[in-house]
């Protein structure tokens, strides 16, 4: 009896041990959620695969983009570097739109958002510890339409995101496409990074008006910088170059690019800092 009554206990914290590890997992593991997932001011929201735009919530337009614009795109490495508030709330004073990757999507970035009176786009990505992570495109006027992708790595399964907006121009009928994209980085060959920017390629072959594609692309290797390059300089885009390159590098070559199509680059500044793993990349357009 009294070995059985040992056995029982053994297998109660057994039990007790497998209960506290699900529970921790459950809390501590990244969720993917089921569908995709886009955060804007309405709060969160289910969104359509790109290439099929759909309307922005709320749906009327508010505010155009001039004839004279900028662009700041910057992986932000979670918020983990204290700085990083500071540092965009600098840069973004003199900023229309806003590519972020790697975006921790918390009360302190909202709350940036809401000072700096930005209209948010959250692709969520992954969610940990009821944290949304993943791609954010602030912009100073309401985006009109919204697709958004999600493609695991092969590897660790931990998804990179994807989105597409667009936005109404100051007199004219066409409209801006704004892509923020945040590339696939864990694999053997260039092929899922392929498979990742192809829905963008049919939405571009789809859209009247001028062209921003901009992200941290993980263009660590020869071959994933030609795939990204040469497909968008064959499809009329020009990479913007920066007189002094502050880019993060890796084996050689630049992860973070801002392409663009249409439109007149009047300025191009790579900006260092230590807010984060990534230096930001600030550029001014012209219609």
């Amino acid at each position: 009896m009294i070995r059985i009554s040992r056995l029982n206990n053994k297998l109660k914290l057994l039990y007790l041990f497998i209960l506290l590890l699900a529970i921790s997992s459950y809390y501590l593991l990244p969720r993917v959620p089921k569908e995709l997932t886009v955060i804007d001011k309405m709060g969160k929201h289910s969104t359509a695969l790109c290439p099929q735009l759909t309307p922005a919530m709320p749906a009327q337009a508010a505010g155009f983009v001039d004839d004279t614009f900028s662009l700041l795109n910057w992986n932000i490495y979670k918020q983990q570097n204290p700085q990083w508030q500071t540092q965009l709330e600098k840069w973004s004073s003199e900023t229309d739109f806003i590519t972020l990757q790697e975006a921790k999507y918390d009360q302190r970035l909202i709350d940036f958002s809401d000072q700096e009176h930005l209209y948010p786009l959250q692709n969520v990505a992954f969610s940990m510890q009821g944290t949304d992570y993943g791609v954010n495109t602030f912009s100073r006027i309401q985006p009109l339409q919204k697709c958004a992708t999600r493609y695991s790595e092969p590897w660790t399964y931990i998804p990179k995101t994807g989105l597409a907006s667009t936005y109404a121009i100051r007199g004219s009928q066409q409209t801006l496409l704004l892509i923020n994209l945040h590339g696939v980085n864990f694999t053997l060959t260039s092929t899922p990074l392929k498979e990742q920017v192809s829905p963008y390629l049919q939405l571009i072959e789809a859209h009247q008006g001028p062209i921003i594609i901009s992200g941290d692309f993980n263009t660590w290797s020869k071959a994933r910088s030609e795939e990204v390059i040469d497909t968008l300089i064959s499809e009329g885009f020009a990479e913007t170059l920066f007189s002094k390159d502050q880019r993060l590098i890796v084996f050689g070559y630049p992860l973070d690019h801002v392409f663009y199509r249409d439109l007149t680059v009047l300025g191009a500044q790579s900006i260092e800092t230590d807010a984060s793993d990534h230096t930001p990349q600030r550029v001014t357009f012209s219609l």
